[in-house]
């Protein structure tokens, strides 16, 4: 366990180890400057 929480930017619940999840890193001048994590099917809400 790494002891790090996931939680979906979206729904905002808990990402369980075993549930499908995506994670969004911007990237702005070749430079790494943010991520997140969402549910890749979460309910009702979805980003392009």
């Amino acid at each position: 366990m790494t002891g790090i929480v996931k939680r979906c930017i979206r729904c905002k619940k808990e990402i369980k180890e075993k549930e499908l999840h995506k994670i969004v890193i911007y990237v702005i001048q070749e430079k790494f400057t943010e991520h997140h994590y969402e549910h890749v099917e979460c309910p009702g809400r979805f980003t392009i």
